[in-house]
């Protein structure tokens, strides 16, 4: 992906970022949005570049780990945070996530503590936008004022529901949008074309495309359909337009990329933190080998490195 003449590989970190902001300007396309979101968004539009966007289960297996992951996310090129707020009842988890959502309920987990987790990061510089996948239940549980408040005076910046149907979403979308919460909606391979119409009108910050029906989780190849889909979204939303599901290696990063606004990588990342966990390292420990695989990620998705 490359903004024409000289590449975005070529250039310093800080004219890449310089020339993206200037050449966001007169972006139409992702221009409607002001969120921190969208100021990313523009930014890599402007760069040639797809966004990264690592997700980490909140407290899994701890709240500091998860602190030094987002840490270790950002300085490894990472564009945006997904942070899953852990359920008992699984929506579309696969076994990795369900796991590690499990193991951070059964060490006390509650969501107050991701806010808390938000709001520090912030209070230490943390810039890059944070976005919320959680339950609905939760968030029912809490009252939705309530829970678009906290998150948003935490530092959240947009919040996926994935068990929130559309068509009963609208009042919380109104509060998200009157708290500065983007409200990112999910769509599907199998959903009908004039549902995802209404869906991607509903939405803000983003499209989360779910690359394959079914569970999330690591798969040896990207479904053949992807590139098609991801257009046909494309042509009737200004929004970006993510994928999930099913994405770990770096050329499956760079494969999504070349169709898509953003790549979202998460299984292949929680599996690696447990596995960092059960050889004892510590959360310090885990730091550097995680930061070392979302690096390739991140050069994949900003298409500045070869991944045959």
């Amino acid at each position: 992906m490359s903004s024409g003449g000289k590449s975005s590989a070529a250039k310093s970190e800080p004219e890449r970022r310089g020339t993206g902001a200037r050449k966001a300007a007169s972006d139409m396309r992702f221009s409607a949005s002001i969120s921190r979101i969208g100021s990313r968004f523009a930014e890599l539009r402007a760069a040639g570049s797809a966004a990264l966007i690592p997700f980490f289960a909140c407290g899994y297996p701890d709240m500091e780990t998860t602190r030094l992951a987002c840490l270790a996310a950002r300085d490894a090129g990472a564009d945006i945070i997904e942070l899953g707020i852990p359920f008992s009842d699984p929506i579309a988890d696969g076994p990795t996530i369900q796991a590690a959502f499990a193991s951070a309920l059964n060490s006390g987990f509650r969501v107050r503590d991701a806010f808390a987790l938000v709001g520090r990061l912030r209070g230490e510089g943390f810039c890059l936008p944070i976005v919320a996948m959680v339950s609905y239940s939760l968030i029912f549980r809490m009252s939705e004022d309530r829970f678009a408040a906290e998150a948003a005076d935490a530092g959240f910046d947009g919040i996926i529901s994935p068990d929130l149907p559309l068509d009963a979403g609208s009042q919380f979308a109104d509060i998200c949008r009157r708290r500065g919460l983007d409200m990112i909606q999910l769509v599907a391979p199998t959903t009908p074309a004039g549902r995802r119409a209404g869906i991607v009108r509903a939405a803000s910050g983003f499209v989360y495309y779910i690359s394959v029906a079914g569970i999330t989780g690591e798969r040896d190849a990207l479904p053949a359909d992807l590139a098609a889909n991801v257009r046909s979204l494309k042509r009737i939303s200004n929004l970006p337009i993510c994928v999930g599901f099913g994405i770990g290696r770096p050329e499956q990063a760079a494969a999504a990329a070349r169709v898509a606004d953003g790549v979202i990588v998460g299984s292949a990342l929680v599996r690696k933190i447990g596995e960092l966990a059960s050889s004892g390292a510590t959360a310090d420990r885990m730091a550097g080998p995680l930061a070392a695989d979302i690096r390739r990620l991140a050069k994949a998705a900003h298409g500045r490195e070869a991944t045959g």
